[in-house]
């Protein structure tokens, strides 16, 4: 669309960038390595678009394929700060992420909507939950039936055993807790 840099990130603790490599006439991508680390980031237009567009900002994780939209900038708002929305949610091991930026029309934009709060929300209460029914579930193979009835009879240590076999099966796959069956 236009020659030179046209946008502009910013991590925390990191030189602000403009390496965003440009896919097609409208897309630019940026790769951002150590993205574990990255809390939140800036999204800066050093160049006007026309007035009838606007510039959406999206992310992907590996292995790049969906692509999610987090929100828009325009020559009225020129820049934007995000949270990592993969923060929490990715292993400190990741390579990286790419930040993807789409200059559209006004109207396609307006009809966008980024991930609510109230759906964030809602993935934060399910890996609680799904966490939750590990470790009952962990704590269930410890019931003994006495003469008192049934009771938990819990090893020393039993937590520091559960966080273990926890931390174990997130390398394996971190989002093994959405795969548990009841």
């Amino acid at each position: 669309m236009q020659s030179g840099h046209i946008f502009a990130c910013v991590i925390s603790g990191r030189p602000l960038t403009t390496a965003f490599k440009q896919k097609s006439n409208n897309r630019f991508v940026l790769d951002v390595p150590r993205p574990s680390t990255v809390s939140e980031f800036s999204i800066s237009m050093l160049k006007p678009l026309p007035k009838s567009c606007g510039a959406t900002i999206y992310f992907c994780l590996p292995p790049y394929k969906d692509w999610q939209y987090l929100g828009a900038i325009t020559v009225d708002h020129p820049s934007q700060i995000y949270n990592a929305p993969w923060r929490g949610t990715i292993p400190d091991s990741t390579e990286g992420v790419q930040i993807g930026i789409s200059i559209e029309k006004a109207e396609f934009i307006k009809n966008l909507q980024p991930r609510s709060q109230l759906e964030e929300k809602k993935k934060l209460i399910s890996s609680v939950q799904g966490i939750a029914k590990d470790l009952y579930n962990y704590l269930q193979s410890f019931a003994k039936t006495t003469r008192m009835g049934e009771m938990l009879v819990l090893p020393p240590k039993f937590l520091d055993k559960w966080l273990k076999k926890i931390e174990t099966k997130h390398k394996k796959d971190p989002y093994f807790w959405l795969k548990t069956t009841s």
